[in-house]
């Protein structure tokens, strides 16, 4: 039988949904074993799952002889050597569905705050202060018409184009691995809202630097829920004409200013939340328990990591 190997666990993953998960791989004839903490004995595992905790590393792929396949419960997989790897002939998977709509609801809904002044408005009726004689000077927007830029068109990218457009949305995408999409400049050029939805790698990290910012339309709105390190945050500081900014993730976490950059008009932060939900488990249960039965059954799996 195959020894699959479940390292880590998610504070989203119940009692419930781990056994769901054990219960569908044991029908697939796979022995699954559960380990936390450190590295653990990995001799005769051909497949390891693992959390956004776990690094898999040069190191960790030498000792393990037996390993075929690696997946991560995660959409995004910078903690997993995907080159070293490949080098071993060891396939690398990972789970974007399960977290697909809440990533894309959430950053609309943080696009439609922004553009909305919902925010900045909330804080002054927190503070008592009734604004509806701002309203003029604020001249929040609206979304149809307006230029929307996704960086990154995989699962989640692909699902944001959609309602973006649906909401009468001007979009365009980049996507390095799309070669019909537009370039990098182009978009920055032609977009008044910016949303990343990206994996991070060496041609994503600090893509949005202070040349870019500096590129960016004055009142445009930058929304990250891919990865903390897309944005050079010390170049972010830094600027004061963006009409709005909605982080998710930081390269950091806990992001030590904080509060400093919540203290800023028109700001949303959330603590790397965008992809939860109720249902959060028993989702990434049936997207690794898919992944394993086309590696068994040697089909292409759905969202094999290639680079």
């Amino acid at each position: 039988m195959t020894r699959l190997l479940r390292w880590g666990r998610s504070a989203y993953e119940t009692d419930a949904s781990l056994a769901l998960e054990q219960r569908a791989l044991s029908e697939l004839g796979v022995v699954m074993l559960r380990h936390e903490g450190q590295a653990p004995e990995l001799e005769g595992v051909e497949v390891l799952v693992v959390t956004s905790g776990v690094r898999v590393d040069e190191p960790l792929l030498q000792s393990a002889r037996s390993l075929r396949l690696v997946v991560t419960t995660t959409s995004g997989h910078d903690h997993v050597d995907v080159g070293a790897a490949r080098a071993r002939d060891i396939l690398v998977a990972r789970c974007p569905r399960a977290r697909a709509d809440a990533v894309v609801d959430t950053s609309v809904g943080m696009g439609l705050a922004l553009l909305r002044d919902l925010p900045d408005l909330h804080r002054q009726a927190v503070a008592g202060v009734w604004a509806r004689g701002e309203l003029p000077a604020r001249a929040s927007a609206i979304v149809r018409g307006m230029g929307v830029g996704i960086v990154g068109l995989g699962v989640i990218g692909s699902r944001a184009a959609k309602v973006w457009e649906a909401l009468g949305a001007e979009v365009v995408v980049c996507d390095p691995a799309r070669p019909a999409t537009v370039s990098f400049e182009e978009l920055v050029a032609s977009s008044d809202l910016i949303t990343l939805h990206c994996s991070l790698n060496e041609s994503s990290r600090n893509l949005v630097d202070a040349d870019v910012l500096a590129e960016m339309a004055e009142g445009s709105i930058l929304i990250n829920t891919a990865r903390g390190a897309c944005v050079d945050m010390e170049a972010l500081m830094e600027t004061t004409h963006l009409g709005g900014v909605a982080l998710d993730v930081f390269p950091r976490e806990p992001w030590p200013r904080l509060a400093e950059l919540a203290a800023r008009p028109r700001v949303l932060l959330t603590p790397h939340s965008a992809g939860y939900h109720r249902s959060l488990g028993m989702a990434v249960a049936g997207e690794v328990t898919q992944a394993v039965a086309a590696y068994l059954e040697g089909r292409p799996m759905e969202h094999m990591v290639l680079s």
